[in-house]
């Protein structure tokens, strides 16, 4: 669920997980090291107007499977550079301040709930949502271990 500014849910919304690969560089030990993560991506439209709110993870897969079953954490320090983008009919986006929650249920299911407001924008207004969505780590944790197994 994609609701903006007056609380319309957004029409043809669409959720977008990827897996894609984070670097993570250590300069003094001089040494690279890459892992699977998660991509979201949200976009829907309100009356042909198109809005995206997408944001990277920052951790291994496996690190989700810390956050204690039914309990709500905050989310942000799971997000890769604490940034996230906020796009309105593709313009530049821009990163909005944002609450962020993730609650862990029925084994590893989640559920992200976020709420955000922006005080610039490119189009020179102001903008607000919320945003809702589950998500089973099972899916992405098997296409990494057979990722894994393949480049054996």
């Amino acid at each position: 669920m994609f609701k903006l500014n007056e609380l319309e849910k957004l029409n043809d919304e669409k959720l977008t997980i990827e897996l894609v690969t984070q670097t993570e560089q250590d300069f003094i030990e001089k040494k690279k090291e890459s892992f699977k993560t998660l991509s979201f991506s949200i976009d829907g439209n309100i009356n042909g107007k198109k809005y995206e709110f997408s944001f990277d993870l920052n951790c291994r897969l496996e690190k989700l499977l810390d956050i204690p079953m039914n309990e709500t954490i905050d989310f942000k320090d799971y997000i890769f550079g604490g940034e996230t983008w906020f796009n309105v009919e593709e313009l530049n986006g821009v990163e909005p301040d944002m609450d962020i929650k993730i609650t862990r249920f029925l084994k590893n299911k989640f559920i992200i709930y976020l709420t955000f407001f922006t005080d610039y924008s490119y189009d020179e207004k102001d903008y607000s949502g919320m945003i809702e969505f589950t998500f089973n780590l099972d899916d992405y944790l098997e296409e990494t271990k057979e990722e894994n197994h393949e480049s054996r």
